[in-house]
Order: structure tokens, then C-alpha cells, then sequence
């Protein structure tokens, strides 16, 4: 069962790079798939100090649709 729930998590990392991974504001993303906050925006702070979001709120901004 762990190594299922594991590869899952790796699946939607995956997934969630291939996705976002082009956004302008995307300055990192965060290797670990136990990080609850693994995306580095720029969208708000701007790129000195990027703010760690989690995927949902990175995809609720809708940013990288335009990319």
C-alpha cells in the first residue's frame, strides 16, 4: 500500500510539472512530493522573494494556461 500511495504522489508531481512547469511566475518547483507548499510563484511577491504555494492554489490562478 505505501509503495502504491508513493507512486501515485510521483505520478502527480509528474503530472503538476508537465502542467505548470512553463508558467511565467513558476520560478521552482520542489523535487520532494511530501511538500505541501513544492511551488516556488513569483505572481505576487515578485522574483526576489517567491512565495511557496501548494498545487491547488497554483492552479486556481490559471497563469499557466497563458504561457
Amino acid at each position: 500500500m505505501n509503495e502504491e500511495v508513493m507512486q501515485l504522489k510521483t505520478d502527480l508531481h509528474r503530472l503538476t510539472v508537465e502542467l505548470i512547469g512553463n508558467c511565467k511566475y513558476c520560478s521552482l518547483i520542489s523535487s520532494n512530493v511530501e511538500y505541501k507548499t513544492p511551488i516556488y510563484c513569483t505572481k505576487f511577491t515578485g522574483p526576489i522573494h517567491p512565495t511557496c504555494v501548494n498545487v491547488t492554489t497554483c492552479l486556481s490562478c490559471q497563469e499557466y494556461k497563458g504561457s
